[in-house]
């Protein structure tokens, strides 16, 4: 699935989801059903248990921190991060968004012109 496809699909649960008056484990179950329709096969009830919360508690910022780490925890490759090493050759793409103004191409020139002069 189109990453775009994918972004919207968890924007659209999470909206529906801020947009209920009351959040019990039906919004719940509707916002994870959205969720678990797109390629994502995380099960986020396993971190959340709504019974247990105190009644002051912000129920939406904790699903949407549960929903978020849950993600995090998918695109962890589980090994160290790429350090490149000064005075060895080191190939690195840059990617930038599509239809962006100049004020960011030029941020991009000015950290691919650091990057090079640094390594």
């Amino acid at each position: 699935m189109v990453l775009a496809q994918l972004g919207g699909s968890i924007s659209r649960a999470l909206a529906q989801m801020s947009n209920a008056t009351v959040i019990d484990e039906k919004v719940l179950g509707e916002c994870l059903n959205e969720i678990s329709r797109t390629p994502l096969q995380s099960d986020v009830r396993k971190i959340i248990n709504l019974e247990t919360l105190a009644a002051g508690t912000n129920k939406r910022r904790i699903i949407q921190q549960a929903v978020f780490t849950e993600l995090c925890n998918m695109l962890d490759p589980g090994k160290p991060v790429f350090t490149p090493k000064k005075g060895k050759p080191n190939v690195v793409m840059f990617v930038g968004l599509q239809g962006q103004s100049d004020s960011p191409t030029n941020l991009a020139c000015l950290l691919c012109l650091l990057f090079y002069t640094y390594y």
